[in-house]
């Protein structure tokens, strides 16, 4: 089954099993940026994209979710990485396709 996650904040759900599980866990691989988790300082997204021109902040962000998926939550399969929007807080934001 396909679903649709984006880069905006969850509720956690300590108690998640099964697919929810899974995608919670995807939904915090995406979001998290390199050098937020202490025992784990090389996993997530690099925050040097944020600074780069739009065309290629979006082709880096894609990539680096294909990789940490396959790396980090290899039960999600990514199908899709899309641009969003950026809000008025200069938040950029995805919606990521992934099937379980």
């Amino acid at each position: 089954m396909v679903y649709t996650i984006d880069t905006t904040k969850a509720e956690l759900n300590w108690a998640a099993r099964g697919a929810e599980r899974i995608l919670q866990n995807v939904q915090n691989l995406i979001s998290t940026f390199k050098y937020e988790v202490a025992y784990k300082r090389t996993m997530g997204i690099d925050p040097d994209i944020i600074d780069l021109p739009i065309e290629k902040l979006k082709a880096r962000y894609a990539e680096a979710v294909y990789q940490l998926i396959l790396d980090y939550e290899p039960r999600a399969t990514v199908k899709n990485v899309r641009f969003i929007d950026i809000d008025k807080e200069g938040h950029v934001n995805f919606a990521v396709e992934v099937e379980i």
